[in-house]
This record gives C-alpha cells, structure tokens and sequence, in this order.
C-alpha cells in the first residue's frame, strides 16, 4: 500500500506544491478503491463449537506486530476493508467476523466474553503479537475484555466512538424477526446504518451494504442472527475493565449520535492509562463510513507514538 507514483513539486503563481494530474474519480474513491483492491486472505478458526472467519492483510510476515480490528454491533469484518489494508506495511493485519455476524457461524446464545475469546482465539490461530486491538462501539466492550484476559499478549487497545461505561441496562433492544426479501437489489434498497448519521460515503455503504446479504432458499437477508440482541452480559465485564492496565486511547466522533462527550469523560476516568482522547471533525458514530481518511490519519497518529504500560 506504500508504492505510489512520483509527483513533481513545482513552484507556480499563488503558491507551491505538487502537480497532481488531472483526476478521473474524486480522490477519496481512488483511495477507497486502491485499498478495496489489496488482497485480504481468507482464514477461519474454530472457537467453542462456531467457525469464526476472519479476513488478513500480510499475516505470513512474522517480523511485524499484529493488530486486529473489531467491528461494531450487527456489522462483520468487511466494514475494515479500506481500513485495514492502511496498515499492513507495519503490522500483520486481521478483521473479524463476530459469531452470528458476517461470514462466521451463528450459535444458539452469545455473550460479549465469547467474543472477546473468539478475538483471542483469532489473534492467536494468525500468530498477531504483540497485538494491538481497535474496536468500535460494541466491539469495544469485546476488545478492552479480551485485553482483560490476555494482557501478555495485547499491548495496546483503541476504542472508536464507544460508551462501554454507560449507567443503566445492558439490553441491546429486541431482536427483529428475520427479513427476506426476493430479490438482491430490493434488500440492498432496504439498507440503513444505525444510528443513521448524516453524511455517509455513498461508495462505502454500497460496499458494506452488499457484503452484509446472505441467499438462503428463504430470499435474501441479512447475515447477522437476531440472537445476538441477547448477548447482554456488558454490566459484569465493565465492572472488571476498570483500572485496565493495557494502555489504550480514544477516538471520539464530535457528531456522534451515540457517544456524547459524556462517554468521553466517562472512558476516562474508568481507564487511567488512557491517553488524550482524539476527536474526529464532522464525523457521526460510524466514522469509517462517514469519514475513512481521517480514521486512518488518527489511528496513524495514534501508532506513531508508541504507548508503553505504568
């Protein structure tokens, strides 16, 4: 992901900088599509009794540290793709699928410590360590957990736009009913994000939208499992992660309709090795997909400051 053409710095009228040619797509789509075109292998791992699969950006170059990526609730692996591959000429890169999210398995219950043991068990079938984990929103809580259990092998976590210490219930709401729609075009129509945002890059929710259908002889759905609302076992693992000694750090989207400043200051004060959080402009709760390039020059920024433990 690093070869890139060389420019010609030029001095003109009004100013100086490079002489980019003229482009044939608006710069965030060459990006998008440069990083949708990196190869990604395909990996699976069994983890109590579910196949977890999980996609892999440089995983056979064993001088490098690991780092996976964990993504948000109903959501699936695919959602890193022009994330991930960013990061793959510093470390041995890998995005999960969730148990009854995306590619991998369903079961007949879940719970929020099976997935941190499934993130565990993928970081470990990929050899990823040191490990550095990144997790949005409801992955954070499985990510900072995992961290918990394996603290020999995660050095570092990165929380996006999450509120793992929020007061109250647990319940994720109540699971839907399974749709199926006749036709890939009529589901694709019916995609929403939540919570919706405002300004959502067009071509990445196409890309996540098609990569979040399943074909069944029932129609075509969604490749989450409605079970997955039950996984509510958030309140005990919160009580253990306060006071977690891995260094972790913040990314906070500033229109967030999930996480108010409120997660912010409560994140940190529950987490005293947390570093200043890093907040993402213009940005509302699903930041790869509202604002990808500053997502990656924030975690970018981030890693450039290696965090060492108290």
């Amino acid at each position: 992901m690093s070869d890139k053409p060389r420019k010609t710095f030029a001095i003109r009228p009004g100013g100086m900088g490079y002489d980019d040619p003229p482009a044939d797509a608006p710069p965030q789509r060459q990006w998008l599509e440069t990083a949708w075109a990196a190869p990604a292998e395909e990996r699976a791992v069994e983890v109590e009794g579910a196949v977890i699969r999980y996609r892999g950006w440089g995983l056979d170059d064993a001088s490098k540290p690991g780092l996976i990526f964990v993504h948000g609730f109903i959501a699936h692996a695919r959602w890193w793709d022009h994330i991930a591959p960013w990061f793959a000429d510093r470390y041995r890169v890998a995005a999960i699928n969730l148990s009854g999210m995306g590619d991998s398995d369903r079961r007949e219950t879940y719970s929020r410590k099976q997935y941190a043991r499934e993130v565990l068990a993928v970081a470990r079938d990929a050899a990823l360590e040191p490990l550095t984990i990144v997790a949005h929103s409801f992955g954070a809580i499985t990510g900072l957990y995992a961290a918990w259990l394996a603290p020999d092998l995660v050095e570092r976590a990165v929380v996006i736009d999450a509120h793992p210490f929020r007061e109250g219930g647990s319940k994720l709401g109540e699971a839907p009913a399974e749709k199926f729609y006749a036709t890939r075009e009529e589901a694709l129509a019916r995609y929403r994000l939540s919570p919706p945002g405002a300004w959502p890059d067009k071509d990445v929710l196409a890309y996540v939208a098609q990569h979040s259908l399943r074909q069944s002889a029932q129609g075509w759905g969604w490749k989450f499992d409605p079970k997955t609302f039950a996984a509510s076992d958030r309140e005990e693992m919160t009580a253990a992660l306060r006071g977690l000694a891995v260094p972790v750090d913040y990314i906070h989207a500033d229109r967030s309709d999930f996480a108010g400043m409120d997660a912010v200051e409560a994140f940190v004060a529950a987490m005293p090795n947390c570093g200043a959080p890093v907040s993402l402009p213009f940005c509302h709760h699903h930041a790869m997909i509202e604002q990808p390039v500053a997502l990656v020059a924030a975690l970018n920024g981030l890693f450039a400051h290696p965090r060492r433990r108290a």
